[in-house]
């Protein structure tokens, strides 16, 4: 089957959704599909691009045995509401372009895109006889109004109807939880339109690598934290995050000596996080720069609790890609997310790790001094998180994904 795969975010990418849309387009190729990506060229979460990519429209390149098609993008230093309009808008209209120099597919996925490259994809499905599959990594719209990008009015909901529209008139939409689909349902795309694919770890390469992995890389490069106990935060720096909240905690942690908090990697609110920072004048808090995967996993290694945080209103919307990896390595989680979040509700009831309400600070503390009091309860919710994360082992999951790809085509020939 020719299988065309889209979205702004792929390899080298490797934040956020990049790393699935990435994996994806792999997987299908290696059962023996001729798989073709439509991209841009890479932005995120930097919000910048390569200095080499800066005066490209075009350029036809190839990535583990896929076909990479990439096109001209727009991308803002600090983007405003009107300028992701404009960021939007480009890489719809490049990819388009793109699909052209594709040339007709069997199937197309779109993978966290746009609402009007979901549109413009339509013409495509209907061009081509194609299958169309939406997969949703975050409700685009919802997450908007819920940071205050966008206020509610008449056009906001125009463009909640469009969501939909596009919805309705995909071959099926694959969300990846079931708070997104009870969302869309909600909103009045058919149930039987509407699949819970979660996102996936390749457990067996997480193994090897936790084997493979010497301990105290990581800390041995950061001396500052040299036997302390190590809470970090490694992922996408944006308003999504409300990373301001692990400041105000390692603010009100300042007697506890030997506790060292990490703010790692990059994105839009970056040098605002590193304001408010500067503003609290920490000596037990570093931040540094993205990691590479090696760097990262050495990270995870030594670390002792990863920080995971949204902002409120924001649970139902998206869902942080970093989790099952996080899991996967056996590290307890310290979470500061609305209590009725599907991040809240997962990490409870799996018992790996301990949540707090985003604005209680008191109650973050609180769970911060009992990992640093009970090593015992670390490694319990650890091990649980560890255990929990076996049932979305990537070959589980995208076999299944790849099946209803294949059992539609067959239905519909």
């Amino acid at each position: 089957m020719r299988i065309l795969v889209c979205s702004p975010f792929f390899h080298p990418d490797h934040s956020g959704s990049a790393p699935y849309s990435t994996d994806l387009s792999v997987y299908l190729a290696q059962q023996g599909h001729e798989v073709t990506v439509v991209t841009a060229f890479p932005f995120y979460p930097s919000w910048k691009k390569r200095p080499e990519d800066r005066k490209k429209l075009f350029e036809t390149g190839d990535y583990m045995g896929l076909k990479v098609l990439r096109g001209y993008l727009y991308v803002p230093k600090n983007p405003t509401a009107f300028q992701r309009i404009l960021h939007e808008l480009s890489f719809t209209l490049f990819t388009c372009l793109n699909f052209l120099r594709a040339g007709r597919h069997d199937c197309i996925i779109l993978s966290a895109i746009p609402i009007p490259t979901g549109l413009a994809s339509l013409l495509f499905k209907f061009l081509w006889n194609a299958q169309l599959v939406i997969h949703v990594q975050d409700l685009q719209a919802d997450a908007a109004l819920s940071l205050g990008m966008l206020r509610h009015n008449p056009l906001t909901g125009f463009i909640l109807k469009l969501e939909v529209l596009m919805c309705r008139r995909a071959s099926w939409v694959a969300t990846i939880t079931l708070n997104m689909k009870d969302n869309l349902k909600r909103k009045g795309v058919p149930e039987d339109k509407l699949y819970v694919y979660p996102n996936w770890i390749d457990i067996a390469t997480i193994s090897k690598l936790k084997k493979q992995g010497e301990q105290g890389q990581f800390i041995s490069s950061h001396p500052v934290a040299r036997g302390k106990f190590v809470v970090a935060y490694a992922g996408n720096i944006g308003a999504k995050q409300d990373l301001e909240v692990l400041i105000d905690l390692a603010e009100a942690s300042q007697s506890y000596e030997d506790i060292h908090y990490f703010i790692i990697g990059e994105g839009s609110h970056r040098a605002q996080v590193k304001r408010y920072a500067r503003s609290k004048a920490l000596n037990n808090l570093t931040f540094l720069p993205f990691l590479t995967q090696d760097k990262y996993f050495e990270m995870l290694q030594d670390i002792d609790v990863s920080f995971v945080a949204q902002r409120s209103g924001t649970g139902d919307v998206f869902f942080p890609g970093k989790l099952l990896g996080i899991m996967a390595m056996s590290k307890p989680l310290l979470v500061s997310a609305d209590l009725r979040s599907e991040l809240a509700t997962v990490v409870s009831n799996v018992k790996c790790g301990l949540v707090s309400a985003p604005a209680d600070l008191n109650s973050l503390l609180e769970n911060t001094i009992s990992l640093y009091d009970n090593p015992y309860l670390c490694e319990s919710l650890g091990r649980n998180g560890y255990e929990h994360v076996q049932m979305y082992d990537r070959e589980q999951v995208l076999s299944r994904f790849l099946g209803r790809i294949t059992g539609w085509n067959e239905r519909t020939s």
